[in-house]
């Protein structure tokens, strides 16, 4: 009995909906009534205004990021680069540092102050 009332609400809901689309398709759709040719007037026109778009937003240089943002990128590119030898000197954005660490992917323990690695005469 379930069973029959499942297929009987499916089959109703199905009918109302396929009856709603082929009422309103022409109310819904009025670019049913283009042409062929009328159609891909229409998609070479938007591709047109796409690729206007793109070449304007190529052509606009991007806005300059602000000297702190850029000094915190510098500092992240030194502090990662894997040529690092024990004992080299980086410059950053809040001064130097001495990288004592080991070849391996670098932690911020492995940089120190200059005065920290003096040696004494």
């Amino acid at each position: 009995m379930t069973f029959r009332f499942a297929a009987l609400l499916v089959t109703s809901f199905l009918a109302a909906a396929s009856a709603r689309c082929f009422g309103q398709e022409a109310e819904e759709f009025p670019d049913s009534a283009l042409t062929r040719e009328q159609w891909q007037q229409r998609v070479e026109e938007a591709r047109h205004r796409s690729m206007e778009f793109i070449a304007n937003a190529r052509a606009q240089p991007p806005p300059p990021l602000p000297a702190d943002q850029l000094a915190r990128e510098a500092t992240d590119r030194a502090m990662r680069d894997p040529t690092l030898q024990p004992g080299d000197i980086i410059s950053t954005n809040k001064g130097f540092v001495v990288f004592t660490g080991r070849e391996e992917e670098h932690q911020p323990s492995d940089f120190q102050s200059p005065q920290s690695t003096e040696h004494p005469r």
